[in-house]
């Protein structure tokens, strides 16, 4: 029937003018005859013939509708099969064939914008591996000219530093950051608010109105009302003295800060703005408010996510570890928030913006793996290819048969997490005069904030006295049990407490520094007193079988116990694993490192939950900056407490 119209439907059209322009010639033969048509006539009646046919199959499906629903039947047992559009990725209602024309909806520009982050990707991490080159090497020369023999120093210098005490050398950095935050204010947030600073940005560049909660939990003023540039560099000059000065923190924390600073730098600089409008107008202005949100919060935060990236990359120099990052701890910050914007069809008026995984979009694993891996090539070109951890030989004898002991040590590795994180959360509720005995309230809200440094520091500097190791990152004693070299396992029990409480006091205090260094120092020495400790066990068991059994290495037990702890602090298994080994390049142990740091990730959080820590939601300290929090149901823009001071911010 279909054919019959449309062939009587052409007939009734040859004779037009309009489309008339060939000429029909009789030839020889009585029934062949040759038609020339002229090519835009041809389109054009064809255009017509779809129009046709869509009209016919639409009002056809039409009629049996209204069929169907006036006899009572359901319409569904008559209609079409759904047919799987492999454009769109779901299934379409129509019939297939001339009618059925796939389309996908981009965004207005969607090439331009993907060579846009391709582009921002490549600078943040060639600025990110420079910035944090020259962040290593300042760090590395105030620790040269205050403990070494002062040969960076002038001469009217060093007869000052050699009447100093070891003690009161982290004093000189908490005096230096209490300095920085007296003139300066205060120091930009952890990962976690900066999310939040970077979405009202967002907001605001997108020319909507942020709602009142994200402006009074940020309380951040517009981009051309401030100096990010101050703001940032007041930061890492905090970093440097705090670390150079030997106080208990590591350099990666700040390292994933300065990725994170200057992908914000970029993104909202005016000039670099106007530099990127080669790549097209990113940002649609025929749509609507919702899409337009939409867009810029997800492209911010992608760049936000890539400079992280390349801030792990660069400090530890391991690229694989800083795509994990990005992946497993970034992403948990990127928690949805809603604004109260029309959905552009006269539906809800609250909107819900953001939440999205960053691994769905392939253009976010591409950023995310160019600025990693460009991050660490400049490093290595900057400062060289060495290791942070160098791994000594070592024996590694019956992975299977002692994957029982890797367990339990993730276990206990899990638990040790949990007591650092109680203890900091504490001693940072004291710090804010929240917590302890009310004198103690008491002189701690009248203590200024730029004067709570120099409490860390000087119990930094006291106990450094007696046991060194804690000072400084505590590569130095990690590296010493990866090399195999035994340590008394009652040194390693007080180096254990000992560099929990430094850490943990001077994250408390204000002083400026990240926990990823001493979260490793901790596994390290737990692992290497769980060997001990197992050995002494398996030779006086009195089983011949037993204590027989060579237990494989101290550096073995060390490494895991290394990736576990971190992995139970930040919640990050993958990245733990993949960090230990891209540190120390050595595959064997791998296996039940991963099987120990899932343990230890999982203990720790079943211990936090069951002494109620809230899940981190405060942001208490420097340690939780970087560490994740799960999104709850009932997710809100942001937390407000009842005093300021407690809301996590140094």
């Amino acid at each position: 029937m279909i054919a019959a119209t449309l062939l009587l439907f052409c007939l009734q059209l040859s004779p037009v003018r309009g489309f008339r322009s060939g000429v029909v010639r009789e030839e020889s033969s009585a029934n062949a005859f040759s038609i020339s048509i002229d090519r835009t006539a041809r389109r054009l009646r064809h255009a017509v013939v779809l129009k046709a046919v869509k009209e016919d199959v639409s009002g056809s499906s039409r009629a049996v509708e209204v069929a169907t629903s006036q006899n009572g039947e359901s319409s569904t047992s008559k209609r079409p099969k759904p047919v799987y559009d492999p454009d769109t990725r779901r299934p379409s209602t129509s019939t297939g064939g001339l009618t059925d024309i796939p389309s996908r909806q981009l965004p207005n520009n969607w090439l331009g914008e993907k060579t846009y982050i391709l582009f921002s990707a490549v600078l943040i991490g060639l600025c990110t591996g420079l910035n944090i080159s020259l962040f290593k090497e300042a760090v590395e020369f105030v620790r040269s000219a205050l403990y070494g023999d002062g040969s960076s120093l002038p001469e009217s210098f060093r007869p000052i530093l050699e009447m100093l005490p070891l003690s009161a050398i982290p004093v000189l950095g908490a005096i230096a950051v209490g300095v920085i935050l007296r003139v300066g204010g205060e120091f930009p947030p952890g990962l976690r608010d900066t999310v939040k600073e970077v979405d009202l940005d967002s907001i605001r560049e997108s020319g909507v109105e942020p709602p009142e909660e994200l402006l009074s939990c940020t309380k951040l003023p517009p981009i051309s009302e401030r100096d990010d540039f101050v703001r940032f560099t007041q930061k890492a000059l905090a970093a440097t003295a705090t670390l150079g000065t030997g106080n208990s923190l590591g350099p990666e924390g700040p390292s994933v800060e300065a990725g994170m600073s200057f992908s914000r730098l970029l993104t909202n600089n005016r000039a670099f703005s106007r530099l990127t409008n080669v790549f097209g107008q990113l940002d649609d202005g025929c749509a609507s408010d919702t899409e337009r949100v939409r867009r810029r919060v997800a492209r911010d935060r992608l760049l936000l996510s890539v400079g992280a990236a390349a801030g792990v990359s660069a400090g530890f120099n391991a690229p694989l570890s800083g795509v994990f990052f990005a992946l497993e701890i970034v992403q948990n910050s990127l928690v949805p928030f809603r604004l109260p914007l029309s959905d552009g069809d006269g539906g809800d008026e609250v909107t819900t913006i953001g939440g999205e995984p960053l691994a769905v979009e392939q253009i976010s694993i591409s950023a995310i793996l160019l600025a990693s891996v460009i991050s660490a090539l400049t490093i290595q070109a900057l400062l060289g290819n060495e290791l942070a951890l160098r791994l000594g030989d070592f024996e590694f004898n019956n992975p299977l048969l002692e994957l029982p002991l890797y367990l339990l040590l993730g276990a206990l590795a899990g638990l040790t997490a949990a007591i650092f994180s109680g203890t900091a959360q504490y001693l940072k509720s004291i710090f804010d005069g929240d917590a302890g005995f009310p004198f103690v309230r008491d002189t701690f809200q009248n203590i200024p904030k730029y004067q709570k440094p120099l409490i860390g520091s000087l119990v930094t500097g006291w106990v450094g006295v007696y046991i060194p190791q804690v000072l400084f990152f505590g590569y130095e004693t990690l590296n010493s049990l990866f090399l195999n070299n035994n340590i008394p396992t009652e040194y390693l029990f007080i180096l254990l407490v000992s560099k929990l409480l430094t850490t943990a006091i001077s994250a408390a205090s204000g002083l400026v520094g990240g926990t990823f260094a001493p979260s490793l120092f901790l596994g390290g020495v737990l692992g290497a007193i769980f060997h001990n400790i197992c050995e002494l066990l398996s030779s006086n068991s009195g089983i011949p079988e037993v204590a027989s059994y060579q237990l494989s290495g101290l550096p073995a037990f060390a490494m895991i116990g290394s990736a576990s702890v971190l992995a139970a602090l930040f919640r990050a298994p993958l990245t733990a694993s993949l960090l230990l080994f891209e540190t120390t390049r050595n595959y064997d142990v791998i296996l039940p490192l991963m099987a120990s740091a899932g343990v230890a990730s999982l203990t720790g959080d079943i211990v936090e939950k069951w002494l109620d820590e809230e899940q981190r939601e405060n942001d208490p300290v420097s340690w939780g900056d970087l560490a994740t929090r799960i999104p709850q149901s009932n997710d809100e823009i942001c937390i407000v407490s009842n005093s300021e001071e407690s809301q996590g911010r140094r």
